[in-house]
């Protein structure tokens, strides 16, 4: 199962949760607003992060902007704190399990969440498709 935090149904989330749904994974979905993270939520979520708080908070988004927030120069209270006030200063969506996370949709990144047998299984169905469409290709360039 995978976790989905989200502030917005913005076309990311949709497609997070389409591309997992079509890969056979379970989604719990959960809106951050109606339902504010928890400062040990939001410490979880930064031990699973590689790259600290760039992993997480939104540089591009109006609140933290206008919050004028350097999460460089806060503790990780005041950070905790100003996620709890002010969701929209995350990226959306954050998706993860108890090892992984991806912030945002990015295709490539979110094959981290499909077991390694599936990624196999997956690359030998491509593998085999290549291989049958191949004798097409030469014949028509003949």
């Amino acid at each position: 199962m995978v976790n989905l935090f989200f502030h917005t149904n913005d076309p990311s989330k949709r497609k997070a949760v389409q591309w997992l749904t079509q890969h056979g994974i379970t989604v719990s979905q959960r809106n951050i607003e109606k339902e504010p993270l928890t400062t040990p939520e939001i410490l979880d979520l930064l031990a699973l992060s590689t790259d600290g708080t760039d992993d997480l908070i939104s540089k591009r988004s109006h609140d933290t902007k206008a919050l004028q927030m350097d999460a460089r120069n806060l503790t990780i209270n005041q950070l905790a704190q100003a996620i709890e006030k002010s969701p929209h200063i995350l990226r959306n969506p954050i998706i993860f399990n108890d090892h992984k996370m991806v912030t945002g949709f990015d295709q490539e990144k979110m094959g981290v969440f499909i077991s390694k047998h599936q990624r196999r299984l997956e690359l030998n169905r491509l593998l085999a498709n290549l291989k049958k469409g191949t004798p097409q290709v030469q014949t028509e360039l003949i």
